[in-house]
């Protein structure tokens, strides 16, 4: 998708929800579908959890549920660095 498609599709997404009235409406999604990581990122905190936290995949249907039922314009993957 060019940028200008991009800024044409969240464009028209936030004036559609505001002619709707809608005060607070998700712009993007942070989807992890990994929560294993190197957890060398300070600050991140996710190295105090447990391992069988951090072992937890979703699996493709979910993340597709996930982003079905948020509606963002937008997603971000992030997780497993």
């Amino acid at each position: 998708m060019s940028s200008l498609q991009e800024k044409l599709t969240v464009g028209s997404y936030i004036f559609n929800k505001k002619l709707k009235g809608e005060k607070k409406y998700p712009l993007v999604l942070e989807l992890e579908p990994l929560l294993q990581c190197n957890l060398a990122c300070a600050g991140c905190g996710k190295i105090q959890h447990p391992n069988d936290i951090l072992r937890r995949r979703l699996s493709v249907e979910e993340c597709i549920a996930a982003v079905e039922e948020c509606g963002a314009p937008c997603v971000s993957i992030a997780g497993g660095e």
